[in-house]
């Protein structure tokens, strides 16, 4: 028998072996070089680095298959006298003989691990081989679900890095390699003393005091949430539900199509004619001709193609992007053979040859699916969905992503969201190029270049950065824009696929896990990537859950506030007015559906929001007051709602006005009153009572919206939990709040509206609104100091607590440790609105008399 490193490498044994390229090696999925290395260096180096080089072995050992090794390291880890080393060595090792039943299995005493606490953003490691699971699950639970996955595919190097941190670290201590019997024992002899010899370790005298793991894990923020899952069962065929009657939905699509193309088109008409007056009124230049013509033709020709050729187009925009790969069916199988299962009878049902698959190697878990008929249908995951979803939940996934099929969105979906591509590509790309551009002129300017023209360069950069402000920011604008019609629409279907799934599967319950686990899993990318990725914000119309709703909820969830969190969303009287501007429903009423779908099968419910009023009671100690507030339903008030939503309210009253005008000029007209028959059908009266009922809506509103901020009233520092509490708050209920933390978003140009600005305290994260006294005018003028420039930066931040669909905060000033403040001009900016809206509309009204 060879030794360990020959046989893992199967060549060459490395000239210098190293920690860090043993991880690099894992994480690029090149595991007989990640062993060669790691093997060497888990027998010669310090202790800290033995540990980390084991840990990571036992992945590398489990992928080439080498289960024997794999397992006889973890349990050798187990044995180690620290509790997040301990953790990790319990999980996987639960995970292995689940999935390789040893030939005499001995019954496990191995109590459920608590999961390891992750650091914050800027501590962590950059290389990393995966995502780390959410929960460690028991095993009493393991034992009776048929709901656990196989092994863990990928682990966390800052993971690794942590646990390896926080035990005793005696860097003199190097163990004797041993000699090869057989590749178990070779493993056991190099790995039995090490347990040995860090428990003793321990307990010899410091300098330095040993710190305690649970004294470690305050000092580390816990990014991953300690929630223990019921794993609740399934239902084992018998009766389904009813399917959703879909008619109502195809005159929904049908809506939606014309709403699209006419607002697409008047986007595309409004640009040619702005176009062509701006070069007029510059000097030297000439209008573009063909600019003049009716775009009518050439769009529809143009929509056609982008529809036909959607997929690829889709594909091809992944690949480039984002790494999108294909998604062997083998390696679906070694993951989900129910899912796999799914798949072929959909197949066998449609009649087609066979669904295309996906895959993202990003750590995120996300899944979505796009194309035009079933045989060009894509269905796309993230190898951190795999890799943190047990099989029967990675089932549903796939369940809900083939019943958009059956309901025949997907083909209006894939078309909305490719169209949506193309200013949102603008933007990122823009904006990108923007500040490399600024970075390679400053930083990295070759020397040998004359210094004429590096004198000229910072000129020319100026000039396409400018340009770039301007049109990332319309592209920015028009992708949001374009959104509105289909929002109706993404929030229908959602409901109609969990349904489907359900019926698919019979595992409501599955279903209930894996959303709450993707909600979790972006939050938790957002706090490892410190932003919103590009990917999740522009295909948010595809997502299983939208990337907003998972900022706060996603960031403090655990088992033992679901009905905290969930309560509002559950029993709001204005819940379905509130996510009017959202992609998907509220996560409480589809948790809630999914309870119900539950118990119409007579199953245990994953989470239980039956009680939940008196649940909230419970876990927020509420006093007396409070408790009567949330016993009582949540009555409907319709001033309250009318206040919140004045400036569409007043629109409305604005278009009565104008209808009521254009009756008078009918009568008239009828009656041969030829002085006010010119009401009838005059377009500037409708658009100038628009205009002003707007901004009368918004003068209204302005003073609740915004009340005065005393320092006696400010709400400081307060549990995160606690913003969620209000079952019957809106966004007009403005409680004065101060929070300290960190301020994450995108850098540079592409957050220059501050659309991606997020706040990250020691209990989670909440959303941040922000706006100049010239709102996007002054966020694109030089000398203002905009907030996206302090992203990454401890700050303190004043402002008025708002509860919509989600939570957020709008800034009313926002302080640096080094002093420096930023205020927020968004009253002041709202007050220009409502004037620049009047104005304009008294104008519309006098022009229309002439």
């Amino acid at each position: 028998m060879t030794d360990n490193t020959s046989s893992a490498t199967g060549d060459s044994v490395p000239e210098k072996p190293s920690l860090k390229a043993g991880l690099l090696a894992l994480k690029q999925q090149n595991y007989p070089q990640a062993i060669a290395h790691l093997e060497i260096i888990s027998q010669q180096e310090t202790l800290k680095q033995k540990l980390k080089a084991k840990m990571g072995l036992i992945v590398a050992y489990e992928r080439t298959k080498q289960i024997d090794k794999a397992i006889t390291l973890c349990r050798n880890l187990t044995k180690i006298s620290n509790d997040e080393i301990q953790t990790f060595a319990h999980r996987h090792l639960q995970e292995l003989l689940k999935r390789y039943p040893q030939k005499n299995p001995k019954k496990s005493t191995i109590p459920a691990p608590k999961p390891p606490p992750l650091p914050p953003p800027h501590q962590q490691q950059k290389i990393q081989t995966g995502f780390v699971p959410f929960n460690p699950t028991s095993e009493q639970n393991a034992s009776a679900k048929n709901h656990q996955k196989p092994s863990q595919k990928n682990i966390n190097l800052s993971n690794i890095n942590n646990s390896v941190k926080n035990s005793s670290q005696p860097s003199d201590i190097v163990e004797n390699p041993q000699s090869n019997q057989n590749d178990i024992d070779t493993e056991k002899n190099q790995t039995l003393p090490l347990s040995t010899e860090i428990n003793n370790s321990n307990s010899k005298p410091s300098n330095k005091p040993d710190k305690k793991s649970t004294d470690i894990a305050k000092d580390i923020d816990d990014r991953s949430p300690k929630i223990i899952w019921r794993e609740a069962g399934r239902a084992k065929g018998g009766r389904q539900l009813k399917s959703p009657n879909l008619s109502l939905f195809w005159l929904e699509k049908i809506a939606v199509v014309a709403g699209l193309y006419w607002l697409s088109l008047t986007i595309l008409k409004l640009s040619l004619d702005f176009t062509n007056d701006f070069l007029v009124w510059l000097p030297y230049f000439q209008p573009i001709q063909i600019f003049y013509r009716d775009p009518t033709r050439n769009f529809i020709i143009f929509i056609t193609a982008l529809f036909i050729f959607s997929p690829w187009l889709i594909d091809g925009l992944l690949i480039l992007g984002y790494g999108l790969k294909k998604l062997p069916t083998t390696t679906l199988i070694n993951y989900s053979k129910e899912a796999n299962k799914l798949l072929r009878s959909f197949c066998q049902k449609r009649k087609i040859r066979g669904i295309k698959l996906k895959i993202l190697p990003i750590d995120v878990p996300i899944a979505f699916s796009y194309g035009w008929l079933p045989r060009f249908f894509r269905i796309v995951v993230s190898q951190g969905l795999l890799d943190n979803l047990t099989e029967d939940e990675i089932a549903t996934i796939y369940a809900r992503e083939i019943s958009h099929v059956k309901t025949g969105a997907f083909w209006l979906m894939s078309m909305a969201t490719l169209i949506l591509q193309i200013p949102y590509t603008i933007y990122w790309q823009l904006t990108f190029w923007a500040d490399w551009v600024l970075d390679f002129v400053d930083h990295r300017l070759p020397d040998f270049l004359p210094e004429f023209i590096k004198s000229c360069l910072p000129i020319l950069v100026s000039g396409f950065r400018v340009f770039a402000a301007i049109i990332s920011t319309l592209s920015y604008g028009l992708y949001r824009l374009l959104r509105l019609p289909v929002l109706w629409l993404s929030r229908r279907r959602v409901y109609y696929s969990d349904r489907l799934a359900c019926n698919l599967t019979g595992n409501p319950n599955g279903l209930t896990l894996a959303i709450l686990k993707i909600t979790i899993g972006m939050a938790n990318d957002i706090q490892n990537q410190g932003k919103i990725r590009n990917l999740l914000e522009s295909f948010e119309l595809l997502m299983p859950v939208g990337i907003n709703q998972t900022i706060t909820i996603g960031s403090i969830c655990s088992d033992s506030n679901f009905a905290s969190i969930f309560n509002r969303d559950i029993t709001n009287p204005y819940r379905n007015w509130l996510a009017i501007n959202d992609t998907h429903p509220l996560l409480g009423n589809r948790l809630k559906m999914l309870e119900l779908y539950a118990k119409f099968w007579k199953l245990e419910t994953e989470i239980n929001l039956e009680n939940i009023n008196a649940n909230t009671i419970e876990k927020n100690q509420l006093s007396r007051n409070q408790q009567g507030k949330y016993l009582t339903p949540p009555s409907f008030d319709l001033q309250k709602l009318l206040l919140q939503g004045a400036p569409f309210f007043g629109m409305l009253i604005g278009l009565l006005f104008a209808s009521l005008l254009w009756l008078i000029g009918g009568i008239s007209s009828a009656f041969g009153l030829w002085r006010l028959d010119w009401l009838l059908g005059d377009i500037s009266i409708l658009v100038g009572s628009l205009a002003i009922g707007f901004s009368i809506g918004i003068l209204i509103r302005i003073n609740h919206f915004f009340p005065d901020i005393k320092p006696a009233k400010i709400w400081q520092h307060p549990n995160l939990l606690k913003l969620l509490t209000d079952p019957e708050a809106l966004p007009l209920d403005s409680q004065p709040i101060q929070l300290k933390g960190q301020l994450l978003g995108k850098s540079g140009m592409s957050n220059l509206l501050g659309q991606d600005l997020i706040l990250q305290t020691t209990e989670g994260l909440i959303k941040l609104h922000y706006s100049s006294q010239l709102g996007p005018i002054g966020n694109l003028w030089p000398g203002l100091t905009n907030p996206g420039g302090l992203v990454g930066k401890p700050i303190t931040v004043t402002g008025w607590l708002r509860r919509g669909a989600i939570p957020w905060i709008d800034i009313d000033n926002l302080k640096t440790d080094n002093g420096q403040t930023i205020n927020n001009g968004h009253p002041v900016w709202s007050t220009v609105v409502a004037c620049i809206f009047s104005i304009w509309g008294v104008y519309m009204i006098y022009v229309g008399r002439l």
